[in-house]
């Protein structure tokens, strides 16, 4: 049966400063959650108070609905990847991957059968026999991932494990990481930087920001409803232009910004707040003849630059001196200096609060 994971008011310090300010969430059993922010935000801290790697000033981390804060670590039953691997050397992949079930005494027969079940599941068959120093980074982290697994941890634990991997070989790792999660029904908590990561491999993402949590939300939620300023412009590219409230027209906001009126619908979770506007550059389309378009923001812009990117082009434009970005077809032509109207969807301009 997987294990639920409960953060409860958690303070960390490191001296004189507060690295974690009263952090607060809950993982059901077997979800993959993967914590997202910025290098120094404490996202590794809390990954590491939740392995029992570090005690906390205040607060209570939870296993199944029971306190562990006093449990120590090789009691929680949980198994971490590290970003360096942190593989013996000296050891073959086979030895690497049966050193947990060696230190629990598991029986040699026993140990043996669970070896190759990882093995197999990793992708590894056929280089039990090879030492580290033999195999490309990918393998090299598929090992740590299989002496991760191979111990029936309750709970899994990843600190930026991709982050020495290669563009392409990052994406496939993650993918088979997520894979062997489904399969096996653990409880997964990832710790990454890499907004992609924890778009495309995650049940639930949260974001960190200063020792916070700002957001919690589904990938496709916190891409496209975020909830603050930051959330919107770290995760994902973004225009984020600044604004101030109008007044409401039925169902949508008028908002004043240097860009001109815009109108927008995502505003009913904004309290007393400055606000700025997020609008993704894939939501601005090029208008190529004077029409009415119903529910669409109609901005002019002077082509600036634009730049082929393979499987798109972006535009970048000048509205009133205010740079915009734009993501078109690969196939769009389009002469810089040129004037153009771009059509943007009512509910695709998100109004977000600002951090004080």
């Amino acid at each position: 049966m997987a294990t639920s994971v409960s953060v409860n008011n958690v303070v960390k310090k490191f001296g004189n400063v507060t690295v974690l300010k009263g952090i607060s969430f809950h993982i059901e059993p077997g979800e993959f959650v993967t914590l997202l922010g910025p290098s120094g935000c404490g996202k590794t801290t809390i990954l590491r108070i939740i392995a029992g790697f570090l005690d906390p000033e205040e607060g209570q981390v939870l296993f199944n609905d029971k306190v562990v804060n006093n449990v120590k670590p090789n009691k929680r039953n949980t198994a971490m990847c590290f970003q360096s691997y942190a593989l013996f050397p000296n050891k073959t992949v086979y030895e690497n991957i049966r050193f947990g079930l060696r230190m629990r005494k598991v029986p040699s027969d026993e140990q043996r059968q669970r070896v190759e079940n990882a093995i197999a599941m990793v992708n590894l068959t056929g280089l039990g026999d090879r030492k580290p120093y033999e195999l490309s980074g990918g393998q090299q982290q598929r090992v740590a991932l299989a002496r991760a697994i191979v111990v029936n941890p309750d709970i899994l634990l990843f600190d930026e494990p991709l982050s020495n991997l290669d563009a392409k070989l990052r994406e496939r790792v993650r993918m088979e990481i997520r894979e062997v999660q489904k399969a096996m029904g653990i409880t997964t908590i990832y710790v990454t930087h890499d907004q992609a990561e924890a778009l495309s491999i995650s049940d639930n993402v949260i974001a960190m920001s200063n020792g916070t949590i700002v957001q919690k939300a589904s990938p496709r939620a916190i891409y496209d409803y975020p909830s603050t300023e930051f959330v919107a412009d770290h995760i994902g590219a973004a225009n984020i232009i600044p604004a101030e409230m109008g007044s409401a027209k039925g169902d949508f906001v008028e908002v004043n910004t240097p860009i001109g009126c815009l109108y927008a619908n995502n505003f009913h979770h904004i309290k007393d707040q400055k606000i700025a506007l997020c609008i993704r550059p894939e939501d601005l389309h090029p208008v190529l003849k004077k029409e009415r378009m119903e529910n669409m923001n109609i901005i002019t812009g002077k082509i600036r630059n634009a730049i082929y990117m393979g499987n798109q082009l972006d535009l970048f434009f000048l509205v009133n001196d205010y740079l915009i970005r734009a993501s078109v077809p690969k196939d769009y032509i389009i002469e810089e200096g040129a004037t153009i109207d771009f059509a943007i969807p009512r509910d695709k301009v998100l109004v977000v609060g600002c951090e004080k």
